[in-house]
C-alpha cells in the first residue's frame, strides 16, 4: 500500500465541513451552518432546562444519566465556534502541509520514512468517522427497539425519548413525540457532524506536521562533511515546520481547554451510572465512556507525538558527524540542539500540555470527582437490578 495523497486525507472532513455550511477555503459561512448551530443550542437549552428542574440529591442518579449528553453538546458548540472563528488559519495550514506532502511524494527517502504513519492514518480517520456515525445511530434508534420491545412484551404503547429534555407540552402521545423525537435525532447527527470535523483536522493536521518534524530529523541525521553545506536549508525548513506547528497550536488551543474540562466531567459522570445505576443501562455507559475515552486518548496521543518529533530533532543533531566538521557549522548544530530543548506542543490555552500526562491528569480528576459524588450519594439500598 502506497502513501495516500494529501486530499486522500481530508475529503472526509471537507464533505462534512460543506454538510455543516462552512465549506472549505471558502471564507463565507453559510445560512445552514446558523441553522444546525440554533439548533443544536436550542436542543442544550432543552436539556439544562430538564437538567435544572430535576436538582435534588433524589435525582442524582438520573441527573449522571443526562450530565454527559449535556457535556457533549455544549463541548461540540464550544469546538466548532473555535474552529470556525479560526477557518482562515486552518485554510492556511492546510494549503502549507498539502504543498509539503506533495514534495515527500516526489522523494522516495522521505515517503518511506512516513509511509507506515500516514497509511495507519488513513485507516484511523475511516474508522474514526464510520465509529462515531454509528454510535450515534445505535444511541438515536435504540428508542425505537426499547418502544417495540416493550409493546410486543407488555401490550403497551410508550414514548421514550432518546435524550431527557423539557419541552412545554406532553410527548406521551404519538404526534407530539414525533415531533421531539425527530428533532432530537436531527441535533444528535449534527451534534456528531460537528464532532468528527474538529477532531478530524486535529489528527489529520497534527499528524502531517509530526511527519515533516521526522524528515527534518532524517536529515540532520545523514549530515557529514560532504552535506554539510545542506544544513543552512535545513533549518530554514525546520523554522517554517515550527511557524506551522505555532498555527496548529493557536487553532487547536481552545478546542483542547474545552475537552480537558468536559472530558473528567463526562467520564466522571458515566463511571457514577456504571456503579451505581441499573444493570439495564451498562451497555449503553459503557459504548458512552468508551468514546469518550477514545476520544481524549487520541488527543493525548497526537500531542505527545509532537513533542517527540520536534524533541527527536536535537537528538539527531547530536548524532551526526558534527564533529569533523568546521566550527561555524557546530555553532548551527549546538543552536539546533539548543532549540529543540523547547519543543513544539499543543496546550489547553497554556494550562496544560496535551501529552500522555494530560491524559493521566483527566483520568485521576475523573476518580476523584467520582469518589465524592459516590461519598455524597448514599442511598439505603442501591439497586441494581434494571
Amino acid at each position: 500500500m502506497d502513501v495516500p495523497v494529501y486530499e486522500e486525507f481530508v475529503k472526509r472532513i471537507k464533505f462534512n465541513l460543506w454538510v455543516a455550511g462552512i465549506p472549505y477555503g471558502d471564507p463565507k459561512v453559510y445560512f445552514r451552518f446558523y441553522i444546525s448551530y440554533v439548533t443544536l443550542q436550542i436542543m442544550i437549552g432543552l436539556e439544562l432546562t430538564y437538567f435544572v428542574s430535576k436538582i435534588s440529591s433524589e435525582n442524582a442518579l438520573e441527573l449522571s444519566q443526562l450530565a454527559p449528553c449535556i457535556c457533549v453538546g455544549v463541548l461540540t458548540v464550544l469546538k466548532i465556534t473555535a474552529i470556525t472563528w479560526k477557518r482562515k488559519t486552518i485554510y492556511k495550514l492546510t494549503e502549507c502541509l498539502s504543498q509539503l506532502h506533495g514534495k515527500i511524494l516526489k522523494d522516495d527517502q522521505k515517503k518511506n520514512l512516513v509511509k507506515k504513519n500516514l497509511i495507519l492514518l488513513n485507516v484511523f480517520i475511516k474508522y474514526f468517522l464510520v465509529l462515531n456515525a454509528v454510535l450515534i445511530s445505535v444511541y438515536n434508534f435504540s428508542t425505537l427497539i426499547i418502544m417495540t420491545y416493550h409493546y410486543f412484551a407488555n401490550n403497551e404503547v410508550i414514548f421514550p425519548l432518546p435524550y431527557p429534555v423539557y419541552v412545554p407540552f406532553a410527548t406521551d402521545s404519538w404526534l407530539p413525540w414525533t415531533v421531539v423525537y425527530v428533532y432530537s435525532v436531527i441535533c444528535g447527527f449534527t451534534c456528531v457532524l460537528f464532532y468528527t470535523i474538529v477532531d478530524g483536522l486535529y489528527f489529520v493536521l497534527t499528524s502531517h506536521i509530526c511527519g515533516n518534524f521526522s524528515i527534518i530529523s532524517d536529515r540532520i541525521k545523514c549530515l557529514d562533511v560532504s552535506s554539510m553545506d545542506n544544513l543552512k536549508e535545513i533549518i530554514k525548513d525546520h523554522q517554517y515546520i515550527l511557524r506551522l506547528a505555532e498555527d496548529l497550536e493557536d487553532i487547536f488551543t481552545a478546542p483542547n481547554l474545552f475537552n480537558v474540562l468536559f472530558g473528567s466531567l463526562e467520564i466522571c459522570a458515566l463511571g457514577f451510572n456504571i456503579t451505581i445505576g441499573s444493570w439495564g443501562q451498562t451497555p449503553a455507559c459503557l459504548l458512552f465512556l468508551s468514546s469518550v475515552l477514545l476520544q481524549i486518548l487520541m488527543m493525548s496521543v497526537f500531542g505527545e507525538n509532537i513533542i517527540r518529533e520536534s524533541s527527536n530533532i536535537g537528538d539527531s543533531a547530536f548524532l551526526c558527524n558534527w564533529y569533523n566538521m568546521d566550527e561555524k557549522t557546530k555553532k548551527l548544530i549546538l543552536m539546533i540542539i539548543v532549540r529543540s530543548k523547547k519543543p513544539a506542543r499543543l496546550t489547553a490555552y497554556k494550562f496544560s500540555v496535551i501529552s500522555y500526562e494530560s491524559f493521566t491528569k483527566i483520568l485521576s480528576t475523573s476518580w476523584s470527582y467520582l469518589t465524592i459524588l459516590r461519598t455524597m450519594y448514599a442511598p439505603a439500598e442501591v439497586n441494581r437490578s434494571g
